[in-house]
């Protein structure tokens, strides 16, 4: 997809000027509401895959951007951190999307608790960085949603019988 960065908001747009967030979220809900099994925390299915792909794309790209510094010898832990929060943000968001399609409770609520950790451990090292780079900032806000994305879900989750 092709867009803009609206007034260098961090928010990117297409053409027709809907973000990239809320066309994924729309995407995402409709096919919540299509799905044969009715899931009962649909909105929390919603709101935590799409903070997982969100992060995973924030960490991504902060590791890409630690690369580019050019002190990179003091980023090594941060870029490591990143990547390992990125392969776990998006392995989260893809068994999140199958919270109603017969997943096992057992293995997706570890799953939010491995993401949860691994966003904590990453938005803990970004932050320590986040005074010096931009990218570590945004990398580490990332991760603070992710987190209470993953705890809605959680919540979500336990009050289904």
């Amino acid at each position: 997809m092709r867009g803009t960065n609206a007034g260098g908001s961090g928010c990117w747009q297409n053409a027709g000027g809907t973000n990239a967030t809320e066309t994924l979220m729309r995407a995402v809900q409709a096919a919540l509401q299509s799905h044969p099994a009715k899931p009962d925390h649909a909105d929390a299915i919603g709101r935590c895959m799409e903070a997982c792909f969100a992060c995973a794309g924030a960490c991504m790209t902060c590791a890409d951007a630690c690369l580019s510094e050019r002190q990179i010898e003091e980023l090594i832990a941060c870029i490591r951190i990143d990547l390992d929060c990125a392969a776990i943000c998006t392995a989260t968001g893809s068994v999140v999307a199958r919270a109603k399609a017969g997943a096992s409770r057992q293995v997706l609520e570890g799953q939010l608790a491995v993401c949860i950790a691994a966003c904590a451990a990453c938005g803990d090292e970004c932050h320590r960085h986040a005074a010096m780079h931009d990218h570590c900032r945004v990398c580490a806000e990332a991760c603070g949603a992710c987190i209470a994305a993953c705890n809605d879900m959680l919540v979500a989750l336990r009050q289904v019988v």
